[in-house]
């Protein structure tokens, strides 16, 4: 085996435990040698290194069963932090809710700034103050309406952000992991983690002005497409004037999110789809004209959400955590 493999199995031996502490937090050499299937001396090894750059720290030891007591090792939480950041245009103010998280998944800061019209410049200055406050923030996750891919922003409601390149603006700016993500994508991520009962979600944005998006987990796997398309309600083969002339009324509002649900159904036929629209009362709104379209047995249950930021932000707060592991899983006790 030449140098340069023995540096790579030596970092592949180091993620898997490292991605155990980020999953319990705490263990003892036995439990990471039996979740890794790493030799003990391996796993002595790596944590020497660990205790050394102050990623992991010992805590404590376990009560003797007769032999020598067990050291328990835990993963340090602020040795890396996250920032992250909801644009969220609500009417003709636009929200730039911002948070810091560390790996224990604890709000160590939080702020928000509200303005009619939000620049590239307002992310930077955000940036700025954080990293000048912390100085261990590895990565930076941004969520924002409109189509994502391959760092370009599309098709999005702000002003200043269509079809430009926000992925290379940024990491040409700032040295930490940059995570960039649609607002619906990383809600329905956040409320996937919050329901514990379902498996096959929805989670459809309907603004009181313009066009909506939805997210969608299928089986624990966040559906995007080939292009990040999927969920852009504004491409459905409804006339785009009916859609927005439907949201002047209460009934075209029904009307209109009745047959979104229905194309969810026949589509992807969720358990649940969660439906975040100020013009909407109650969620059984919906009820009646549902069941006029599809048999009631096909019926998704429909809940109504009022804090979408909320699960914007641990939604992009798991992606963000993630991308400091190996492997990507969406696990519900992670963050809820």
């Amino acid at each position: 085996m030449n140098i340069s493999n023995t540096k790579n199995l030596r970092q592949i031996n180091r993620d898997k435990v490292m991605d155990i502490f980020m999953e319990q937090e705490t263990c003892t050499k036995n439990q990471l040698a039996l979740a890794t299937g790493l030799s003990l001396a391996t796993i002595t090894n790596i944590l020497k290194e660990l205790l050394a750059s102050n990623e992991v720290l010992k805590d404590g030891e376990l009560e003797s069963t007769g032999g020598r007591k067990s050291v328990v090792y835990s993963l340090n939480s602020d040795y890396s932090r996250m920032l992250t950041i909801s644009v969220n245009k609500e009417y003709r103010r636009v929200h730039l809710i911002y948070r810091v998280y560390n790996l224990a998944d604890e709000i160590v800061f939080s702020d928000e700034v509200i303005k009619k019209e939000v620049k590239v410049n307002d992310i930077y200055d955000i940036i700025n103050i954080v990293l000048a406050k912390f100085d261990n923030i590895k990565v930076i996750g941004i969520s924002m309406p409109g189509i994502i891919n391959d760092g370009r922003v599309t098709s999005t409601g702000l002003t200043n952000f269509n079809d430009i390149d926000l992925y290379s603006l940024l990491t040409n700016k700032y040295s930490q992991v940059i995570i960039l993500g649609n607002d619906v994508n990383t809600a329905v991520i956040g409320f996937y983690l919050a329901e514990k009962n379902y498996e096959n979600v929805c989670l459809l944005f309907q603004p009181g002005e313009g066009y909506g998006g939805v997210g969608t987990v299928i089986n624990g796997q966040l559906v995007t497409g080939k292009t990040n398309c999927a969920g852009e309600i504004q491409y459905l083969p409804l006339s785009q004037d009916d859609q927005l002339k439907l949201l002047q009324s209460p009934h075209g509002t029904i009307e209109l999110l009745s047959k979104i649900v229905i194309c969810l159904t026949a589509i992807v036929n969720p358990e649940i789809v969660a439906i975040s629209c100020t013009n909407l009362e109650r969620a059984s709104d919906l009820d009646e004209t549902l069941k006029q379209m599809v048999p009631a047995k096909y019926l998704p249950k429909i809940k109504k959400v009022t804090n979408l930021s909320e699960y914007i932000l641990i939604g992009l707060q798991l992606i963000c955590k993630d991308s400091l592991k190996t492997n990507l899983v969406i696990k519900k006790q992670s963050i809820i």
